[in-house]
């Protein structure tokens, strides 16, 4: 038996076609469109995921322009939920993306209704939002898988999937971990580098935070990597 659509036939022949059908039953979150949940939410799309909610309350400025997949200078000034809208009408318009353009916090964490969903990927750059996130998917019982820091690296090999209490060398890691502890989580699927950060000059990015540098390969390989372990996990509910 064939896919029913050409777009998913190779995908098909890969994993099976009852695995691209159950695809099209997930609903799949995706906080924070940037580097990472930018490809990441490129591949759901292409995986034939049939729902997809995207959070994340940012436009596109030229700075995005060389590692956000989303990003073009058509996509200027557009918020990034709208485009991951277009771009998903534009590989399959029986794709449902939902968007919530806001930025995740204690106070607005009501307003994404994830107890619908059936997978996070928490691609948000903000340690104290990346922590609300998690406590809130592992109260549900929801999975989640969470990035960890992608600035100031240039090898994409170096990337893994493994868990929170195995990484070394992370910043970000390491606050999460402390805190996550104290709050009695004990494990966390995350996407991590190796490969240690490079010190770079410190550069201003709003908000009163500093913007790591970035290229054009790490934070784009996090974005894929942690949407194939997403799919694999997804059909492994569903095997042939």
């Amino acid at each position: 038996m064939t896919t029913q659509n050409p777009a998913y036939s190779r995908t098909a022949r890969l994993i099976g076609e009852e695995n691209v059908e159950a695809l099209r039953r997930k609903k799949v979150a995706v906080f924070g469109l940037g580097g990472v949940g930018g490809s990441a939410f490129q591949a759901l799309v292409r995986s034939g995921v049939g729902t997809l909610l995207v959070v994340d309350a940012d436009t596109f400025e030229e700075s995005n322009l060389n590692r956000q997949a989303l990003s073009g200078r058509a996509n200027l000034g557009k918020r990034k939920v709208d485009a991951a809208v277009s771009f998903a009408q534009d590989i399959d318009p029986s794709t449902k993306v939902l968007p919530y353009p806001l930025f995740y916090l204690p106070e607005t964490a009501k307003e994404i209704p994830l107890d619908q969903v059936d997978y996070v990927l928490d691609c948000i750059d903000t340690i104290s939002a990346k922590e609300v996130l998690i406590l809130e998917c592992k109260k549900r019982g929801i999975p989640i898988l969470s990035s960890m820091g992608v600035g100031n690296r240039l090898d994409p090999s170096k990337l893994r999937i493994g868990d929170l209490y195995e990484t070394s060398g992370d910043p970000v890691a390491r606050i999460l971990r402390a805190n996550l502890r104290k709050k009695g989580v004990t494990s966390l699927k995350v996407c991590f580098s190796t490969e240690p950060a490079r010190k770079v000059p410190l550069s201003e990015a709003g908000h009163g935070r500093h913007s790591p540098a970035s290229s054009p390969f790490v934070p784009p390989a996090a974005g894929l990597l942690m949407a194939s372990a997403c799919v694999q996990d997804l059909i492994q509910e569903d095997p042939r």
